[in-house]
């Protein structure tokens, strides 16, 4: 829950002070992606992959240990609201544009019905 916090208290002061952010997230394109399911042993690896579909939105195709999860957001290069589904599960996403990772990404997410919080850094493919 800390970095949901985090990022939700830097986007909302940017927000009430109208600061300017510089686009730093890499938005379309393909990624590696690490994350944990928010339970021990839980950590997986794989790729997600952006597309932009028009001025707001985008595609986004996740492929965990041979799963796909599809996905639709709105939003901007910085900031991504998503829902995603696969195989009858779908869930909810958001992923902020990650400081620490020029060009990519931090994201919290959960399934639908589901309490725990899953969690993401994902980074540009090289």
């Amino acid at each position: 829950m800390k970095i949901f916090t985090t990022i939700a208290g830097g986007f909302f002061a940017a927000l009430l002070f109208g600061a300017s952010l510089p686009a730093m997230a890499g938005g379309p394109g393909v990624y590696t992606v690490k994350g944990n399911n928010g339970e021990p042993d839980s950590d997986y690896t794989g790729t997600l992959t952006i597309v932009q579909t028009s001025k707001d939105t985008y595609k986004l195709t996740w492929n965990i240990a041979g799963d796909r999860y599809d996905g639709f957001a709105i939003g901007d290069e910085r900031i991504l609201a998503a829902s995603f589904s696969s195989k009858g599960a779908s869930g909810t996403a958001l992923l902020v544009e990650d400081d620490e990772n020029k060009g990519g990404y931090k994201s919290i997410w959960a399934f639908k019905g589901e309490t725990q919080l899953g969690i993401e850094v994902i980074v540009p493919k090289k």
